[in-house]
């Protein structure tokens, strides 16, 4: 092979190793590390991004006690990662991944707890995303997280939730939900083949 032609496949394997991390473990792995070495730029190109563009995202990251936590806690649960689509989850499970077999009532349930355990790390962008259509339109995730830790009962309807996941979920076409006592509950509905948390009254 001429020496012109072995520089040009050496550029090309290079710039394929440059490319989007493949894989759910990988993606969260390079975001983390970027966000150690305060490349801002390189971890906000593996996000899905933000209303507020990367310059909110610059922002959020420019103390870096805030990177280091929001890295340390990606990293805590990258064993728990999940693929999703209408009809399918997929998860990771002994460094393999694997189909869940699902009814409606544990996919309900299975949308809650990670909306509560998402809470419960402090990941708001999280907790957000599963939120409902409605309420993500409405709120921010710093609003969000902003909101919760202002209500005073806040803590208390999470912690219920929780308790209440071991009771039975009634699920209809387009909504779930969890009786939490004396007309009250966690609703959830039905957007894009995928439960989203409505309320937890």
């Amino acid at each position: 092979m001429k020496p012109s032609c072995r520089l040009l496949l050496l550029l090309a394997l290079t710039a394929g190793c440059a490319t989007t991390p493949q894989g759910p473990s990988a993606a969260a792995e390079s975001y983390a590390k970027a966000l150690e070495e305060n490349r801002l730029t390189d971890a906000y190109a593996l996000t899905t991004g933000l209303a507020e563009g990367e310059k909110g995202f610059q922002e959020r990251y420019a103390d870096a006690a805030a990177r280091q936590e929001r890295a340390a806690s990606v990293r805590a649960v990258v064993g728990q990662l999940e693929a999703r689509a209408p009809n399918l989850i997929v998860e990771r499970r002994e460094n393999a991944w694997r189909v869940v077999e699902t009814r409606p009532a544990d996919e309900a349930k299975a949308v809650l707890t990670r909306f509560l355990n998402a809470v419960d790390a402090r990941d708001w962008e999280k907790a957000w995303s599963l939120l409902s259509a409605p309420l993500r339109s409405r709120y921010t995730p710093d609003r969000f997280r902003d909101d919760f830790e202002r209500e005073p009962l806040a803590r208390e309807r999470v912690r219920k939730a929780r308790l209440a996941l071991k009771g039975a979920m009634k699920v209809t076409n387009a909504e779930a939900s969890i009786a939490l006592g004396a007309d009250r509950a966690v609703r959830l509905v039905m957007e894009d083949g995928e439960y989203r948390v409505a309320a937890i009254e």
